[in-house]
């Protein structure tokens, strides 16, 4: 995106003139009948609005330049160019404002009208005198703060009756509607389309019903008007009788005889969201030594933490993650309070007191997508290559499908790898990217399960758990290990060696796993096979030779001391997804058998000769002396026979 926007920019200041006729089509709701052509000299301001200390992103609001009493200029508010390498690009709007003028050094002052509130703010704690240059730029917008001194009320009186003034062909529009991110719930809603406070049309009292097909209720208009016009909507409840006390932050553009949104089962979905300024807290306990950290996200989009309530409080900690630090240090130091949170990214927090952090604001109501970066050129030993912390972007619990990640533990002080799919409003969580440049997916919508699991946690004196690794079967990939202190306790799986947290795995076999103490201790491993059928599942101690049936007894406890060699133990299973025919899978130079009740085990040659046969009871491990070839073992179980190929090399 910033390539587009500097670009773009560029070619604004170039030619301020070029700007000005390329803007000739817009009509300003509040100040119109602007004629640029009287003044000598263009300069631009490229800023952000605020509103009493709060960023506003949204389209329906116009800033105007004044010298005196007499407008220079005047222009609203608009998204920068789409651009999937930048994930916050939805979620800022800018004013690329003209201020024209005969002099250089004219002082400038500045007015903000809210369309959708009706009220005019002119109390700007700005002034800048006219120069070639303009001021701000994309990457460092100007900042225009305007004070509040009156609560808004949206929408204008009801009820709307469209303008008569217009023929031709109109616009056609259909659009599903939302109000807070979420599909309305009934029919009895009326969508009024606006340009400034003319109503061009309206969808009726009732919208249309596609609740069958999941995707809720549609409004259907045609709106009138000259190309060009900005169009804005807005929401009346005719349950409540009552205009919705917030705004749409979509505008369309006029254009007779197009067409936005008509093709519902094909496409995208033309959506109208209606938002409402909301408050969302997050409790933080106090840190304690070594732990108490969080990792958050916003779920109001842009905005800086000194204006989330309680953030800035007592002593903090607050940084970002970069992997690629121009410095080697990937932890950046945000703590002064003046560096914006933005969607889609994780932030490291903490705090010395007991506090409610308050975001106030407008939910986040984009795509959930977010741009993963993988370079780490700067990183010295390449070890922090594609890892990447981002956040939930949504003010509610979304879900990530078929990736695998980690949130921070408990106690703060450790990343843990996630036994689910789930992220809560305003978690933070760490990710590893494939490629640079590749999409993470938030969804608001739970994806169908495509995976079952082994997890082992680890704790210490039988405390919170410090650790985990999970073996997982099914869809998905592997979750390499990564800490944020090297020294502390972990259990991993070594697979061709480099050391991961989650390994995908057939349905039956073993694998190493290892574990290193941060201290002398006892220490327990625990097992949780809620979520998978597991016929066989023992943890081999290679440093005590203790053999632990997991299904019996589902934790083992044990002594580690820091110069254990890491390689302390092995997984062995069989899970219930494997073929019912299968009963039997190879293990350090063991044939082990899933049996239950009493059974006569066989091996059979291929001449069908029986080369062995004995009585067994439940499940039974057999070391098979034979030469080189292919053999059969025979499982008799009552009146149920099985039988299976194996083969001894």
């Amino acid at each position: 995106m910033k390539r587009k926007l500097i670009t773009f920019v560029t070619a604004l200041l170039l030619s301020g003139v070029m700007y000005a006729q390329n803007r000739d089509g817009y009509e300003s709701v509040h100040w119109p009948g602007f004629d640029y052509h009287q003044f000598v000299r263009p300069m631009t301001v490229i800023g952000q609005v605020y509103f009493n200390d709060e960023v506003q992103n949204r389209a329906d609001i116009e800033v105007a330049s004044f010298v005196g009493d007499e407008l220079r200029g005047v222009w609203n508010l608009i998204q920068p160019y789409p651009d999937d390498s930048d994930p916050d690009w939805a979620s800022r709007y800018y004013v690329y404002l003209p201020c024209y003028y005969n002099t250089p050094g004219e002082t400038f002052t500045f007015k903000a009208y809210d369309i959708a509130a009706g009220l005019e703010y002119d109390i700007c704690a700005m002034e800048l005198s006219g120069q070639d240059d303009g001021y701000g730029n994309p990457d460092d917008p100007y900042d225009f703060h305007f004070t509040r001194t009156e609560e808004p009320t949206y929408g204008p009186e009801y009820p709307w009756e469209p303008s008569t003034n217009y023929s031709g062909e109109g616009m056609l529009v259909v659009a599903q509607i939302k109000i807070n991110g979420q599909l309305v719930d009934r029919a009895n809603y009326e969508v009024g389309a606006f340009c400034g406070e003319e109503c061009r049309a309206t969808s009726g009292e009732e919208l249309e019903d596609w609740t069958e097909d999941a995707l809720g209720y549609f409004a259907y208009f045609n709106i009138m008007g000259n190309d060009g016009d900005s169009i804005n909507f807005y929401l009346y409840d005719h349950e409540s009788s009552s205009i919705f006390p917030g705004v749409c932050n979509t505008t369309l553009e006029m254009e007779n005889g197009g067409v936005v949104g008509a093709d519902i089962l094909g496409g995208d979905i033309f959506v109208l969201n209606f938002v409402t300024k909301s408050t969302f807290e997050k409790g933080i306990e106090a840190y304690e030594e070594d732990g108490g950290y969080y990792l958050i996200a916003s779920p109001i989009g842009k905005v800086k933490p000194s204006d989330v309530t309680n953030m800035m409080e007592n002593n903090i900690d607050l940084y970002y993650f970069d992997q690629n630090a121009s410095d080697g240090l990937e932890w950046i130091n945000i703590g002064d309070g003046n560096t914006n949170l933005v969607s889609g990214k994780g932030y490291l927090y903490a705090n010395s007191g007991d506090v409610t952090l308050i975001f106030t604001g407008y939910a986040y109501d984009g795509d959930g997508k977010v741009t993963l970066s993988k370079n780490a050129e700067n990183n010295p030993d390449g070890s922090l290559e594609g890892w990447n912390l981002v956040g939930n972007p949504f003010a509610q619990k979304a879900y990530i499908s078929q990736r695998e990640f980690y949130t921070m533990n408990s106690d703060g002080n450790e990343l843990e790898a996630v036994t689910g799919n789930s992220v809560e409003a305003m978690e933070g969580i760490f990710v590893i990217a494939e490629t640079d440049g590749e999409i993470l997916q938030f969804s608001t919508e739970e994806p169908d399960k495509n995976y079952s699991q082994i997890i082992l946690n680890v704790s210490r004196n039988r405390g919170n758990v410090m650790d985990r690794a999970i073996v997982r079967f099914g869809e998905g990939g592997m979750l390499p290990k990564f800490m944020l202190n090297k020294d502390n306790t972990k259990v991993c799986i070594p697979q061709d060696n480099k050391e991961y947290a989650v390994v995908r795995s057939t349905e039956a076999g073993e694998l190493p796993v290892n574990f290193k103490a941060a201290q002398n201790g006892t220490y327990t491993i625990s097992v949780n096979t809620e979520e998978v059928d597991v016929n066989y599942l023992h943890l081999i101690d290679n440093l005590t030779g203790a053999d632990i049936n997991l299904l019996q007894t589902p934790s083992y406890s044990f002594d580690a001391l820091t110069t254990d060699y890491a390689s302390r133990f092995k997984l062995v299973f069989s899970t219930g997804a494997n073929n019912e025919d299968q009963f039997s899978f190879y293990s350090n130079g063991n044939w082990i058998i899933n049996n239950e009740g009493d059974a006569t085990l066989q091996v059979v040659d291929v001449a069908g000769r029986i080369m062995s046969s004995e009585e067994i009871s439940g499940c039974f491990s057999k070391h098979i002396e034979a030469a080189s070839g292919v053999y059969m073992l025979r499982l008799i179980n009552g009146n149920n026979t099985k039988v299976q190929k194996i083969v001894i090399k």
